[in-house]
């Protein structure tokens, strides 16, 4: 993030976005849950330093708005995402906008489809163990922080 935006509210708004993606990986991975306070922490956050930083309030609610959609279609498919992924997902679009978003959600579902066949061919895991979404989200996330405008 340093690297990146140096000493700047867009490396102090990284740094945030990304402790919380570390707490909410680590909860997923252990507990198969994304904590509602997670949730909400994240979201007023996000839409805190929409205030501040580089995108407007507007294009953070649309980044809220079209990340929670996106995810909330996918969860129809039964056992296809859990609630939590859903709200991290606003969260993490006010954050990250609408632009930003939607590369963070392709982001996410490609490398846990790499991840997951991986997985799935050396027997690691079977076709019906639960994997967690969210790791692949807060990766998802951080590349697209990083790398799009």
């Amino acid at each position: 993030m340093f690297l990146k935006f140096g000493l700047s509210l867009m490396f102090v708004k990284g740094i945030v976005m990304a402790s919380l993606l570390i707490i909410m990986s680590f909860n997923d991975l252990k507990h198969q849950i994304i904590p509602d306070v997670l949730s909400i922490i994240t979201l007023i956050a996000g839409l805190g330093f929409s205030f501040l930083t580089d995108i407007s309030f507007i294009n953070s609610v649309l980044g809220m708005s079209i990340g929670g959609l996106i995810l909330f279609l996918i969860a129809l498919i039964p056992s296809a995402l859990g609630g939590g992924d859903i709200k991290i997902m606003l969260g993490l679009g006010a954050f990250l906008g609408a632009y930003r978003t939607i590369w963070a959600i392709f982001l996410a579902f490609g490398l846990s489809s790499i991840i997951s066949i991986v997985l799935l061919l050396l027997k690691i895991k079977g076709r019906r163990d639960y994997i967690p979404f969210g790791p692949f989200l807060a990766l998802g996330t951080i590349i697209s922080f990083l790398i799009f405008k």
